[in-house]
């Protein structure tokens, strides 16, 4: 009997890996979908077929997926850090649009088309009436980056032919993650850092829970919905770093910056790295994100549908994933 076929766009990226992962475990036919000239080492390992993907020909896209005939689509690539505005929308909003009249004209007849969209889509919890992101929230993207997650989000919600399914994760961390390990490298050199004077609701969620989930809901009988995705707790803001110091067994200076002082940094930041041409995990679009004080999300319909329950909090998670970055030298 024939496996599945399974294509999962950014298949190299840091969650990715770990999709294409969980999808071989389910015993499916997994295609790594990656960009001409990609860095593929992630997936060397893994018992993947590599398909190079132009999301800017969907001509190109709709022969490749015509030609393997796909049961499954995740599409999880996209662009998570960038100082302009339209290459966010360019990148997360019409790639997305490509994949979809591709998906048309290649006349396959999809079972699951999932989309990794991110909680800030929705943008916090600060702006809803009850103080919890629920589905009947209100859109109120922060970033940019939110914003044409959340512009994506709408497009994807209107193609009614298409069985779609919405992923919103909250604070991805684990082996691989490079944006939060600075929190990790500062709190190793014995320095902790915490956002604003006022008190946090902070969620995270695992990769590997994370992609447990979303092969979960890509097999499930749902579609035209959306999930948040987060590992069912809402952690104060010292929680995440204290549970790293406790990893990494050291004492740390502990500093309170005004949220006025984290935004000079953020710009500061943003344009020192602006002059060798990169852009920093601490921006002034993510500042938005920082300054927010709470992510709380209603996760109850993951277990209730999905029978979804993640296997790690960040007692367990950390530890593993503080494990890893020392094995690979990035503590």
């Amino acid at each position: 009997m024939s496996k599945e076929k399974i294509l999962i766009t950014g298949a190299n990226g840091f969650i990715g890996s770990f999709l294409v992962k969980e999808a071989l475990a389910k015993d499916l036919e997994v295609y790594a979908g990656v960009r001409k000239n990609s860095n593929t080492g992630s997936l060397k390992e893994l018992d993947t077929k590599i398909v190079e993907l132009n999301y800017e020909s969907i001509d190109q896209m709709a022969e490749v997926l015509k030609t393997y005939q796909f049961e499954y689509v995740i599409h999880n690539a996209g662009l998570t850090k960038t100082p302009n505005a339209q290459e966010y929308i360019k990148v997360n909003k019409d790639y997305l649009i490509n994949v979809i009249d591709a998906i048309r004209k290649s006349g396959i007849h999809l079972k699951k088309f999932l989309y990794v969209s991110s909680l800030a889509a929705t943008g916090p919890a600060d702006f809803q009436k009850n103080g919890m992101l629920t589905q009947e929230a209100i859109y109120n993207p922060v970033t940019n980056y939110g914003i044409s997650k959340h512009l994506a989000e709408t497009y994807l919600t209107e193609q009614k032919d298409i069985p779609y399914l919405i992923i919103r994760p909250t604070a991805v961390y684990g082996p691989g993650e490079k944006d939060l390990l600075n929190v990790f490298q500062m709190i190793n050199k014995r320095i902790d850092l915490q956002a604003g004077l006022l008190p946090q609701k902070l969620t995270f969620i695992y990769v590997k829970d994370l992609a447990k989930l979303m092969i979960t809901a890509t097999l499930s009988k749902y579609s035209h919905k959306a999930y948040f995705a987060t590992d069912g707790k809402i952690y104060t803001g010292t929680a995440f770093s204290g549970f790293i110091k406790e990893s990494i067994n050291k004492s740390t200076l502990h500093i309170k910056l005004p949220i006025s002082v984290i935004k000079l940094v953020a710009f500061v930041s943003e344009k020192v790295s602006g002059l060798w041409g990169s852009y920093p995990p601490l921006n002034a679009d993510k500042f938005h994100e920082i300054k927010a004080r709470n992510w709380s999300c209603d996760v109850r319909d993951l277990e209730s549908e999905l029978g979804f329950k993640s296997a790690y909090d960040l007692s367990t998670g950390i530890p593993e994933t503080v494990q890893w970055y020392k094995e690979q030298k990035w503590l």
